[in-house]
């Protein structure tokens, strides 16, 4: 498969041209640095939406470009208003510990209001809420459906998880009801999000906490490998001839790429 035919386009663009729509994990981005520092190349492409620059796939390799102080970074632009691009959410998994209340955190939220798990999920769906706090037998709706709130919310829990100790991990929504089998466990889940979100919360700067928006692009573009030495000089003719010379290979859902596995077919374009 052509990437043309995909509908993206790879190419070397400035980093600072770049918009993140979202805050980064500083420890995933220090284990980028040392990866790209040891293996000397740019493993994926930045996905990027052609017409903003809003980079949608790629957060922690942008900041890691930054942290290194390269100028260019090799992207795959996509038009973000095609339907082969779908906007999810991460939701945030908390496990307190044995002595940790639930309820105290909430009390500290006048806004929390409790009700049933079919009415948050209906409340998150029509935008009505911040987000909900979902646990085993019951949910509570918090704060305005701004994304501002949003960002101040998830910011407040992620501090009291940090401060008291609590492991925090981030799971798609679609694997919600797994997790809240279990008792001790309880799960933040941001509302329903729009493209239009996304980018405007690049265009602004007033970023989304991490790991919130979850996108899946069919096919994803991956594995292109090129050198981070070459990144230097976008003018170059080396560089230009070694992106327009790739060929791609295709493969199928639920393929496993770098210990992950993905629902979408994924677009191999290291073959140069």
């Amino acid at each position: 498969m052509a990437l043309a035919t995909a509908g993206f386009s790879l190419g070397i663009r400035p980093v600072s041209s770049l918009r993140p729509h979202e805050n980064t994990i500083p420890r995933r981005v220090k284990e980028l640095v040392q990866e790209m520092t040891r293996d000397g190349v740019q493993k994926d492409p930045i996905i990027i939406d052609r017409e903003s620059a809003t980079v949608l796939d790629g957060m922690h390799r942008l900041a890691a470009f930054h942290e290194l102080k390269i100028e260019n970074a090799v992207c795959c632009a996509v038009d973000y208003s095609s339907r082969a691009i779908t906007l999810g959410r991460w939701a945030r998994v908390y496990t307190p510990r044995q002595t940790d209340s639930l309820h105290d955190v909430l009390r500290a939220l006048p806004s929390a209001r409790r009700t049933t798990l079919a009415e948050a999920f209906s409340a998150l769906e029509r935008r009505e809420t911040a987000l909900a706090v979902l646990t085993s037998d019951a949910a509570y709706l918090v704060g305005s459906p701004s994304m501002e709130e949003v960002r101040e919310v998830v910011a407040s829990f992620d501090r009291i998880a940090e401060q008291f100790g609590w492991e925090r991990r981030f799971v798609p929504e679609d694997d919600i009801d797994i997790e809240l089998q279990e008792r001790r466990k309880f799960v933040l889940l941001p509302r329903k999000l729009m493209k239009d979100d996304v980018v405007a919360a690049a265009r602004s700067g007033k970023l989304f906490p991490c790991k919130t928006s979850m996108h899946a692009i069919d096919p994803r573009p991956v594995s292109v490998r090129f050198p981070i030495g070459e990144l230097g000089d976008a003018d170059s003719d080396t560089l230009r001839l070694r992106l327009k010379g790739r060929r791609t290979r295709l493969s199928p859902p639920g393929s496993a790429y770098e210990g992950r596995r993905y629902k979408e077919r994924l677009l191999f374009l290291d073959q140069g």
